[in-house]
């Protein structure tokens, strides 16, 4: 693959974990604070239309990311190491895994009995879990792009052109 379209390919992946981090910040600090207001007996219907929401703006944007992050692994663009992606896709997998064993029993329990204080206490509090994770690996796609641009710019200037 040539090297304009592995930065093409890392663009693009580092567009779909922008929106799917965007995505989580707002479940976690718009959305769960507000489930506290909506009435115990009507929550269940509430949150199954809005998980369906969420594997369509949550889960399917985490699955392309990573099947785009493999690719990337393999024809990473000129400045960016396969450990940094490596790392990246670790930290992904683990926000994951977090969601799989740890916030969705709480989400089943939430849409069976209701939101209960405890449960969006529990919810709340665990999520922070993924959180951390989410906001490294947010944070570890920021630098790499970073450093894709600042190459692409030295390389313009190391050639006479202006960056």
């Amino acid at each position: 693959m040539s090297e304009s379209g592995r930065r093409v390919l890392f663009v693009v992946l580092f567009a779909v974990v922008f929106f799917q981090t965007g995505a989580h910040v707002s479940q976690s600090f718009v959305n769960y604070p507000a489930w506290y207001l909506i009435g115990r007996a009507s929550f269940p219907a509430y949150h199954r239309v809005m998980t369906a929401g969420a594997l369509r703006f949550l889960l399917v944007p985490r699955l392309v990311e990573l099947a785009l992050a493999m690719v990337v692994l393999l024809f990473p663009p000129r400045p960016v190491r396969r450990p940094l992606v490596g790392l990246a896709i670790g930290l992904s997998l683990g926000g994951l895994i977090s969601t799989v064993l740890i916030q969705r029993p709480i989400h089943v329990q939430l849409e069976t009995i209701g939101n209960t204080p405890e449960l969006l206490s529990r919810l709340r509090i665990t999520d922070w879990i993924r959180q951390v994770l989410e906001l490294l690996r947010a944070a570890l796609y920021l630098w790499m792009a970073w450093l894709v641009v600042n190459a692409r710019r030295d390389a313009a200037t190391n050639a006479g052109a202006t960056p």
